[in-house]
């Protein structure tokens, strides 16, 4: 199974026998059903387009309008937290940086896990969750035996700014 199959269709917290996997953690959110479901389609929009170039303006129509709408709404002084970015970058390091592939997810009361492969995470898998309104303090990795906090030297757009995900306002 690939990993577009695995995003579609592990759903249930599998877990990967015999190699090294680590888990994506969001935790104290409204919606988590909405916020896992647009965290799935950006990353199999960008793993099913990979041959469009990232700074292609088709972008802003295949990614979810959630984050298209977040990203749009920010100002230059917002892009001081380090989760930040321009589309066609969060689209160019999705596809060549990161480390790290989906097994699958798991959902819960107020929140998700994603099970990943790999064991280098880096920030390039919390962009698109930061993207659609997410906060920091939401955000942490983990294995079986530790977890480990997001926490970024920048400050969090979200910290002074409020993301409605009704009204794809940011304010």
């Amino acid at each position: 199974m690939n990993e577009i199959e695995r995003i579609e269709s592990n759903i249930n917290g599998e877990l990967p026998e015999g190699i090294g996997y680590r888990y994506i953690i969001v935790e104290n959110i409204k919606e988590p059903e909405r916020a896992l479901e647009t965290y799935k389609q950006s990353m199999l929009m960008i793993l099913k387009n990979k041959d469009l170039h990232e700074e292609d303006p088709k972008w802003e129509q295949l990614l979810p309008k959630e984050v298209v709408a977040f990203t749009n709404q920010l100002e230059e002084d917002d892009y001081r937290d380090e989760l930040l970015s321009h589309i066609p970058n969060m689209v160019r390091r999705v596809l060549t940086i990161r480390d790290w592939e989906w097994y699958s997810s798991q959902l819960y009361e107020d929140g998700f896990e994603i099970i990943i492969l790999g064991r280098d995470i880096g920030a390039i898998a919390y962009e698109l969750l930061h993207h659609q309104g997410i906060p920091h303090s939401s955000l942490a990795s983990g294995d079986d035996e530790t977890i480990i906090r997001i926490s970024r030297a920048g400050r969090d757009v979200l910290s002074y700014k409020t993301w409605n995900s009704d009204t794809l306002k940011l304010e």
